[in-house]
């Protein structure tokens, strides 16, 4: 049984919402004030879960929905209109197009991979990472960007950009130098109308998840979690599992679970009970993880796949 309810404490704080970050970013250049952690929920990206065999890691985030998909899902529903452009050809970057774009307007560049990111003094650790940034100004030598990492107002060269912005080591990419730019309101949905085209949203992403997952003989949601759970409990997690739980997933998870929470609120308090039962569940993981308390991170990732489960349930009885 869920607790009684009590009063969100919401999270404000650093964490890796690059995406997030940047489109609120971008839509704020317009005078439309949307907060990372509303875009967070709106994209849908942090629903449900996979894993990956090979590097036995847990993506707590959606196998159908990466984020560039996740971003072009909230402008969407926001009723923002927009331009999405990329290339299918690597060896092509569109910098005189960006450059026209960028005159009057800003623009989302994504994903890039972050090993490309000189600016970055942790670069070289970060090769393979998925990362968005905003463009806002072509110079002589590159383009200046809002890096969300924590690097405002920072060049770009211009051979770093393009290593970056193919993204060719980034699994999900659609193409090359993706980006999102001329953002502009064309509808104004009430807060009603975007409460619910958001949760049909949501189901939406869970479904095509179930879909692509029994074509590919994925392992997903519940059962992700559970996976981890048995893969730790024969305790041989390797340093690279562990920092990608202890560095990212885990207060990745904690966080967009919260704000998932606060979407819910009073419109549905079980929806929004169970996601900050969730965040709880992850920060005691992190907790654990990081003090190496691997009976105890199973033990916790058994919960966490239940809530999962329930939450998923809940959803669809919405």
């Amino acid at each position: 049984m869920l607790e009684a309810e009590t009063k969100l404490i919401p999270f404000r704080g650093n964490g890796p919402y690059c995406y997030s970050n940047t489109a609120s970013m971008l839509l704020s250049t317009i005078g439309e004030q949307v907060s990372p952690q509303e875009m967070e929920a709106y994209t849908g990206v942090g629903l449900g879960a996979f894993w990956l065999p090979r590097e036995k890691l847990l993506f707590f985030s959606s196998i159908s929905n990466p984020p560039d998909l996740g971003i072009t899902r909230a402008l969407h529903l926001l009723g923002i209109g927009f331009e999405e452009k990329m290339t299918s050809d690597p060896g092509n970057p569109p910098l005189e197009q960006l450059r026209s774009d960028l005159t009057n307007s800003v623009a989302l560049l994504g994903p890039l991979d972050m090993g490309f990111l000189t600016h970055n003094p942790l670069h070289k650790r970060m090769m393979g990472a998925d990362h968005f940034v905003l463009a806002y100004k072509f110079e002589k030598d590159g383009v200046l960007i809002h890096d969300p990492e924590g690097f405002p107002s920072v060049l770009l060269p211009f051979r770093q950009l393009e290593l970056a912005w193919r993204a060719d080591s980034i699994p999900y990419r659609r193409g090359h130098y993706r980006y999102w730019t001329h953002p502009r309101r064309i509808r104004g949905p009430s807060s009603d109308e975007l409460y619910e085209s958001t949760l049909k949203s949501f189901k939406e992403v869970y479904l095509e998840a179930e879909n692509l997952a029994a074509k590919q003989n994925l392992t997903i949601d519940a059962k992700a979690i559970k996976t981890l759970s048995k893969h730790v409990k024969q305790d041989k997690v390797s340093p690279a599992e562990r920092g990608f739980m202890v560095f990212f997933s885990l207060k990745l998870g904690a966080r967009r679970a919260l704000d998932f929470a606060s979407f819910f609120g009073s419109r549905n308090p079980e929806l929004a009970r169970m996601k900050e039962k969730q965040a709880e569940v992850f920060g005691a993981l992190q907790a654990f993880a990081v003090q190496k308390k691997w009976s105890g991170v199973a033990y916790l990732l058994d919960q966490l796949a239940q809530v999962e489960t329930e939450f998923r349930d809940a959803l669809f009885s919405a």
